[in-house]
């Protein structure tokens, strides 16, 4: 799905999107939102193939979600660049509400869960965060930090602007939904400490993006 892009005139970026390191709940396949824990023990070494990855990446821009297993990340990965990095709660995993904590067989009996498996656009588990206000604060997020013309981003050089963020495996999955055309919510998978890059161009009208290795 192609974003709205600001003042006319040919522009690129290359955007990193990081799911933080493994949690306990992430283990045991737990549902994890907003519930605040903090990753394993052992994060240092399952991140530090990333953090040798990212040594070699200057941003021009850092962002991270306000949860502890995201500030844990980027305190791995970028220690040299934390002193810039932005934090923002519009970032967070959706809010699984009482399904917080809890794994698909404890769930899947429940009536309600499979409609929501089924249709996550149209049924909110209970006490969550419906769909639509997890995607809108995600596209005020887009819109404001990632796809505008700033002067840090607006630049006309040989290099092209990298922007990082780290966050979660759902934040990660709709964003590339909404910046790659024709690709589905379900069809990024993200593991715990991977990294995506997409590259962005924008022509003053539209950004389309298009997934690249990395790094």
């Amino acid at each position: 799905m192609e974003i709205e892009a600001g003042p006319s005139g040919m522009q690129s970026r290359e955007l990193i999107l990081i799911r933080h390191g493994t949690t306990a709940w992430n283990l045991e396949k737990r549902y994890l939102g907003h519930s605040d824990i903090g990753l394993l023990p052992g994060a240092e070494q399952e991140l530090s193939s990333l953090r040798k990855q990212f040594s070699n990446i200057t941003c021009e821009a850092l962002y991270y979600s306000d949860l502890l297993r995201c500030q844990q990340t980027l305190t791995q990965i970028a220690p040299s660049q934390a002193g810039k990095a932005k934090l923002d709660p519009r970032l967070r995993e959706i809010d699984f509400g009482q399904w917080e904590g809890l794994t698909y067989d404890q769930l899947k009996d429940n009536p309600q869960y499979r409609d929501w498996i089924d249709a996550p656009q149209e049924v909110t588990p209970p006490s969550g965060e419906p769909w639509t206000a997890f995607t809108a604060r995600i596209d005020s997020f887009l819109k404001e930090s990632l796809m505008s013309f700033s002067p840090i981003l607006h630049s006309r050089s040989l290099n092209v602007p990298k922007i990082a963020v780290i966050t979660h495996g759902g934040v990660i999955r709709y964003m590339v939904s909404r910046l790659i055309p024709d690709q589905g919510f379900w069809d990024t998978q993200v593991i715990p400490g991977q990294a995506i890059k997409i590259r962005l161009d924008g022509d003053g009208g539209n950004w389309v993006g298009t997934r690249l290795t990395f790094p």
